[in-house]
C-alpha cells in the first residue's frame, strides 16, 4: 500500500522533472532570440557594423576611439571607416580615408557557415578604389570585416552588428 502512494507522489514529480529539463532556459531564449533577430536583419539587408579596432596587413592592431562604421539599408550602403597602410597610388588631395564612401551600385551576397554565422561580400561598383568588402558574421553579433582595394593593402576591421539606424 505504501508503495502505490510513493509511486502517485513520485510519478509526477519525475514527470514534471522531466518537462521542466526539456524547455528553454531565459538564457538559452535570450539567445535565440538574439540569434533570430540578427538572421532578418542580414536577410532584410538592414545592419550596421560598429568597428571596434583596425588591423593593416602591415601593421599591429590599433584600438579605435571614434565612432567608425560600415552601415547597409537595403539598397544603399554607407563606409566611415579610417585606413592605416601602404598606399600604391593615393588620390590628391589626400584629405579624405579611402574608405570613406556611398554606394547605390553594388552587388551583396550572403551564404550561411557550417558552423553557424554568415559571410556577406559586398562588390561596390560606382568606387574606383575599394573593390570587395568582406564580413564573417559569428552567431552572436561579432564581425570581422575585410576590405580589398585596387590601389591600396588589405586591412581588417573587428567589432559587433547592430540594427540599421542604432548607434
Amino acid at each position: 500500500m505504501s508503495f502505490h502512494k510513493f509511486n502517485r507522489i513520485l510519478l509526477p514529480a519525475l514527470i514534471l522533472f522531466c518537462l521542466k529539463g526539456a524547455t528553454q532556459t531565459p538564457a538559452e531564449q535570450k539567445k535565440a532570440d538574439a540569434y533570430a533577430q540578427l538572421k532578418s536583419w542580414i536577410e532584410s539587408k538592414k545592419f550596421r557594423f560598429k568597428a571596434q579596432s583596425a588591423t593593416p596587413q602591415r601593421g599591429r592592431t590599433i584600438n579605435l576611439t571614434t565612432e567608425y562604421f560600415l552601415q547597409i539599408n537595403n539598397d544603399s550602403l554607407s563606409v566611415e571607416l579610417p585606413y592605416y597602410g601602404r598606399a600604391y597610388s593615393p588620390s590628391y588631395p589626400g584629405t579624405n580615408s579611402p574608405l570613406s564612401f556611398k554606394s547605390t551600385h553594388f552587388s551583396y551576397v550572403a551564404d550561411t557557415l557550417k558552423k553557424g554565422g554568415w559571410n556577406i561580400q559586398i562588390l561596390p561598383k560606382d568606387n574606383t578604389d575599394v573593390n570587395k568588402i568582406n564580413l564573417e558574421i559569428t552567431t552572436s553579433g561579432y564581425c570581422t570585416v575585410r576590405v580589398s582595394s585596387n590601389t591600396r593593402d588589405m586591412i581588417s576591421f573587428y567589432g559587433t552588428i547592430a540594427q540599421y539606424g542604432m548607434r
